[in-house]
C-alpha cells in the first residue's frame, strides 16, 4: 500500500527555489542575500565567491533551480561563467545582476546564456516575477542522491503525535526515523517538536551544538551552511535537530520559524519525522498540517484512548489533517482489562499499524541510547518498525503489509 503525501499546500513535492549566489564582492553579496533571505520560499543554498570557483562550489551539491550571477566585478569573467554553466548545466536557470544599467553589458550576459536579467535594487514584485519564471524552465534533479541509477524518491514528512505522555511516541519517533535512514537512498531528519520536555537526544545519546531554538534566533539568516551544522548526526546516519536546550526558548519559536525551518529541512532531506508534544502547541498545529503523515500513538489503555477520541475529534474537524491521519496500537501484547476490539468500538476508526509490546528490547534500546535497528536489529519489534518503514515509504514488504505481527496471531487464534 502506497500512502500518497497529504493535501496541504506544503505537502508532496518540494515548493521552495534552491538558489546560489555568484558575487565576488562581499558588500553586494550581503545585499543580495538579504534580498533573497527575505523570501521565505527561497533556499539559499550557496555562495560562490569567484567566477571561476562556480563549477567546483556545485559539484558536490544538489542542482539548483536558479544560479544569480552578479555581472559587476568583472564582466568578461562573469560572461565567461554564466557561458560554461549554460553548456554543462543547461537545465539551470541563470539570473545576471547587476546595479548598473548597461544595456551593452545586458546584452553580453545575455548572449553568454542567462535566462534573465535584473538590475539592482528592485522591486519584491519585480524580483518575485523574474524568478518565477526562471523556475518554470529550470528542470533540477529531484532527491538527494547525484547517481543516475539512484530511485526517484518523493519527499514525505511524518508527525508523531502522542495520546498521552508514555504511550511511545519519542520511541516510535527514533525507530522509525532511524528505520527509514538505514536506506543508503534515503537522508532522515528527526526534529524533536516536543520543545519544553523533548528527549529524542537521550534516546540517540546525542549532545549538538545547536537546537531548534538556534535556528529560529537566526531565522533571517538561516541558510544551507547553517542548518546543515545544526544537525546532529547518529551513527545510524539520522540526523537530528534537538529542542531547545533552555525552556525559555520554547516560547520564542514561532509557528512562523517553524514553517520555514521545516521547509528548508523538507527541501534538503528525502524524509522528516516530526516528533510532536502533547499540548497542541501553535506550533504542534503547523506541524501537522505541514505533514504528509500523522501517525496517532494510542495504547489499551482508558485514558491514551480517551485522549485519542478527543485527538481525533479535532483533527477530522479540520480537512486539511482528516484524511493525514493513521492510529498506531502500541504496546499489544501488554495485560490490559482493555481489548482491542473494546478500542475499536471506543474510536470508531481502526488500526492502520500495530506494534508489539518487548519491553526488553526497548529498555536496552533506551538505556543505551541506540535505536533497535543497532541494538536489537533482529527482533521481532525491529521487524515490526521495518514493515512500517517500508509501507509508509511504498516499498514492498516480506510479510502482508495491513497486518502486523501480531495481527497476525489474532487471525490465527480465531
Amino acid at each position: 500500500m502506497m500512502l500518497q503525501p497529504g493535501n496541504s499546500e506544503n505537502a508532496g513535492e518540494n515548493q521552495l527555489l534552491r538558489l546560489v549566489i555568484l558575487d565576488p564582492v562581499e558588500r553586494s553579496r550581503e545585499t543580495l542575500r538579504g534580498q533573497f533571505l527575505g523570501l521565505p520560499w527561497i533556499w539559499l543554498q550557496a555562495e560562490c565567491t569567484k567566477y571561476d570557483f562556480l563549477q567546483e562550489v556545485l559539484h558536490n551539491q544538489e542542482l539548483p533551480h536558479i544560479v544569480v550571477v552578479s555581472i559587476d566585478a568583472d564582466l568578461e569573467k562573469a560572461c565567461m561563467a554564466i557561458s560554461r554553466l549554460n553548456q554543462e548545466m543547461p537545465q539551470v536557470g541563470i539570473l545576471a545582476v547587476s546595479i548598473r544599467d548597461d544595456g551593452q553589458a545586458i546584452l553580453r550576459a545575455l548572449r553568454a546564456g542567462a535566462k534573465e536579467f535584473l538590475t539592482l535594487p528592485c522591486r519584491v514584485e519585480e524580483l518575485t516575477e523574474v524568478l518565477r519564471r526562471l523556475e518554470r524552465i529550470s528542470v533540477p534533479n529531484n532527491g538527494s542522491s547525484k547517481s543516475p541509477t539512484s530511485p526517484k524518491i518523493t519527499p514525505l514528512t511524518f508527525a508523531i503525535l502522542g495520546s498521552r505522555g508514555g504511550v511511545g511516541c519519542t520511541s516510535t519517533s527514533v525507530n522509525l526515523a532511524a528505520t527509514i535512514a538505514a536506506d543508503p537512498h534515503h537522508k532522515v531528519v528527526l526534529v524533536d517538536l516536543d520543545l519544553a520536555l523533548g528527549d529524542a537526544d537521550v534516546a540517540l545519546d546525542l549532545n549538538g551544538d545547536y537546537t531548534i531554538g538556534d535556528l529560529a534566533a537566526n531565522i533571517t539568516r538561516l541558510d544551507m551552511t547553517f542548518l546543515s551544522r545544526s544537525l546532529s548526526k547518529h551513527a545510524s546516519g539520522l540526523y537530528l535537530l534537538p529542542h531547545p536546550i533552555n525552556v525559555e526558548e520554547a516560547t520564542q519559536i514561532t509557528e512562523e520559524h517553524l514553517e520555514r525551518i521545516l521547509s528548508l529541512l523538507r527541501a534538503s532531506h528525502t524524509h522528516v519525522v516530526l516528533d510532536l508534544s502533547k499540548g497542541f502547541r501553535p506550533t504542534d498545529i503547523t506541524a501537522l498540517k505541514m505533514a504528509d503523515v500523522i501517525l496517532l500513538i494510542v495504547q489499551l489503555e482508558l485514558t491514551s484512548l480517551r485522549n485519542a477520541l478527543r485527538t481525533l475529534s479535532t483533527l477530522d474537524a479540520d480537512p486539511m489533517l482528516r484524511d493525514k491521519v493513521r492510529v498506531v496500537l502500541n504496546r499489544v501484547g501488554m495485560v490490559t482489562e482493555i481489548t482491542r476490539e473494546k478500542a475499536l468500538e471506543i474510536l470508531g476508526k481502526p488500526f492502520f499499524w500495530e506494534i508489539p509490546n518487548d519491553h526488553k528490547a526497548m529498555m536496552e534500546s533506551k538505556n543505551n541510547g541506540v535505536p533497535l535497528i543497532m541494538s536489537a536489529p533482529h527482533s521481532k519489534i525491529q521487524q515490526n518498525y521495518q514493515e512500517l518503514a517500508d509501507t509508509l515509504c511504498g516499498k514492498p514488504v516480506q510479510k502482508q503489509a495491513a497486518k502486523s505481527f501480531l495481527q497476525s496471531l489474532f487471525s490465527k487464534g480465531s
